[in-house]
């Protein structure tokens, strides 16, 4: 009777709601949508759970996934793709050709005009004769010939040279470049010869071109020094890696210092030679 009681109480409760009695159908819609609801969650709650034991898995991966290298861990946190990891290897290659090929060559191309200008002023005072056989002429059309292309240089005597030019139309042309070669020499036209009179060896004359040889070493190396800033500078606005950048740096500063150190110590060893070659014209009034 009870049960009844209070099953009729549950009924006339609904219908004084005016609630309609749910279907079956309904009942059941209702259950599976919950279950289909827990299960979603579930799996969210699975995702987020395992989400950082999955972090190092190559996204797209089928099967057995493949776990990722310690630089690809790095790359993927540092937000690098592959284009990027690849155009900075080409990079560094560009700039490991630069500091061991290109910037060796430009130092030899100072040293080369350093020491050019060096012997001259050596061979001034050494052997003047030579000089004038290696100086450059300029002709017709602009082209420029050594003076023994279109002349012929005979020492005559210890400080008299003759200049033959092989054509008399040479004659004003060779007179003009000698005599700003050296305007020690005393250059005279003698008929369709150059008189040339080489001054004698004097020690103030060894000083001197011991001084302009000292000059255009302390030249050389503020040239070197400059084009090592240059270096420098190209590796720092190129974007490599701190340790790239730092290991070539290393490698400039190393070549530049081993490369002055050695043409110095050349450039000076012509100085003594100027200093210690040759007879000084008091050397000769002594021997009279």
């Amino acid at each position: 009777m009870l049960r009844c009681i209070t099953h009729s109480r549950l009924s006339g409760s609904i219908l004084l709601s005016g609630a309609a009695v749910p279907r079956l159908s309904q009942v059941t819609c209702t259950s599976t949508w919950a279950s289909s609801s827990s299960l979603t969650t579930a799996k969210a709650l699975w995702c987020s759970a395992t989400a950082p034991l999955r972090k190092d898995i190559r996204k797209n991966d089928r099967g057995d996934a493949r776990r990722l290298t310690f630089e690809e861990r790095a790359e993927r946190r540092m937000g690098k793709t592959k284009d990027q990891r690849e155009s900075r290897e080409q990079l560094a290659q560009e700039a490991q050709v630069m500091v061991s090929e290109d910037f060796p060559e430009e130092l030899e191309a100072i040293y080369a005009k350093t020491s050019e200008k060096a012997n001259i002023s050596a061979m001034k005072v050494l052997n003047m004769a030579k000089c004038l056989e290696l100086l450059e002429v300029e002709v017709a059309g602009g082209h420029t010939v050594l003076l023994v292309k279109v002349a012929q240089v005979v020492k005559t005597s210890t400080t008299t040279i003759e200049i033959t030019p092989n054509s008399a139309s040479f004659g004003n042309t060779i007179l003009q470049r000698v005599s700003r070669f050296d305007s020690a020499l005393q250059v005279s036209k003698e008929g369709t010869k150059i008189r040339v009179v080489i001054p004698p060896i004097t020690t103030a004359r060894r000083d001197k071109t011991v001084a302009e040889v000292n000059n255009l070493i302390s030249t050389f190396r503020q040239r070197v020094k400059q084009s090592r800033t240059k270096a420098v500078k190209v590796l720092q606005d190129a974007g490599l890696a701190d340790g790239v950048q730092q290991e070539l740096t290393a490698l400039v500063d190393s070549t530049a210092n081993a490369f002055v150190e050695e043409k110095a110590a050349e450039l000076e060893l012509l100085s003594e030679e100027v200093m210690t070659m040759g007879i000084d014209e008091s050397d000769v009034a002594a021997g009279r």
